[in-house]
């Protein structure tokens, strides 16, 4: 008598393997999608200004707005969402300025900045580890510390740099760390491996529990994403000048350039170039309106808001070219390329 085995069904189907060549040339396909809206908007503008725009002050809104979204983009692929970077960013600018004002060195003073948020950063991370709470949710009180903390110290003032503004070498140093940085970090992310190392995945209604992975990419998250934020705030202070307490549009900024470059929002991937041409997109959209002398709210807000909703819905595409992130634990089989 032979016996013959029931089907497999239901949960013991093994989901489908992760498709990641399809993954990693969806990535480009939509960068270079991105990098013919850059050329466009980059004609547009030079036609606009006669190429006048194309100076210190485009690479410097480039070079310190792509450095604070790295920061948001770092946490996010490392699934601990950061939404505390503006005001850290905030922050960072205003202990720079206070110290200088007392007549710290420059450099002295933006170093203590950047590791007073770095701490600061790396509490968060250890609370959100530690309790397996979500990172956005822990973030949120962190921005409204820092805000506070921000407010307080520039007594709802702007304090000016005793200096003055950078030198003009400073804007090709922000904007290069800002473009050798996201690239490199793109890199090291395409590997499922690096996304492995760091990102705990949570089945719905799981009850939360301490996982050192889970740690591990909290700490490492708002670190990062705080270390990146700092260097952005200080960077635009020596832009302005001085420092302000107030953050702005500039989170929302990071945010849709973020999001608009392929990271997904529900699997933390991304691409190589993506935030890098998304930062480039929409500096250049924004001058480009300020050229047509369009209202703030149209030049700044309802782009990035665009951005963001667009984003959504190319990383879900994508997602869904690329498979399931990771196979799950257990299952055997062969990898799909």
């Amino acid at each position: 008598m032979v016996t013959m085995a029931p089907p497999v069904t239901g949960p013991d189907v093994p989901p489908p393997a992760p498709r990641r060549t399809a993954a990693l040339l969806s990535h480009l396909g939509w960068e270079a999608i991105l990098f013919v809206l850059v050329a466009i908007a980059a004609l547009v503008v030079g036609v606009q200004s006669d190429g006048e725009a194309f100076g210190h002050g485009m690479w410097m809104s480039l070079a310190t707005i792509g450095l604070l979204a790295g920061g948001f983009a770092f946490s996010l692929r490392t699934g601990n969402p950061n939404l505390a970077v503006g005001a850290l960013a905030a922050l960072a600018g205003v202990v720079y300025a206070k110290l200088a004002q007392q007549g710290w060195p420059g450099l002295l003073a933006g170093v203590t900045a950047v590791v007073i948020v770095v701490l600061f950063s790396l509490i968060l991370g250890v609370l959100v580890g530690l309790t397996s709470a979500p990172a956005w949710a822990v973030s949120l009180g962190g921005l409204a510390v820092a805000q506070s903390v921000a407010l307080g110290l520039a007594d709802s003032r702007g304090l000016p740099l005793p200096d003055g503004p950078h030198a003009e070498w400073a804007v090709w140093a922000w904007a290069a760390l800002f473009v050798l940085g996201t690239l490199a970090g793109g890199a090291a992310f395409l590997s499922a491996g690096v996304r492995r190392a760091f990102t705990v995945t949570r089945p719905d209604g799981e009850v939360p529990r301490f996982q050192a992975k889970r740690l591990l990419g909290a700490v490492l998250g708002f670190a990062g994403s705080g270390l990146l934020a700092a260097v952005s705030g200080i960077a635009l202070a020596g832009q302005l000048g001085g420092a302000f307490a107030t953050t702005g549009d500039r989170m929302l900024i990071a945010v849709a350039v973020v999001v608009l470059g392929g990271v997904s929002v529900y699997t933390y991937r991304g691409g190589v170039a993506g935030t890098l041409l998304a930062t480039a997109l929409l500096v250049l959209v924004n001058f480009a309106l300020n050229l047509a002398d369009a209202p703030s709210w149209l030049a700044f807000t309802l782009p990035a808001g665009v951005a963001i909703m667009i984003g959504v819905a190319v990383g879900w595409v994508l997602d869904k070219i690329a498979g399931p992130e990771l196979p799950a634990q257990g299952t055997a089989g062969p990898q799909v390329p």
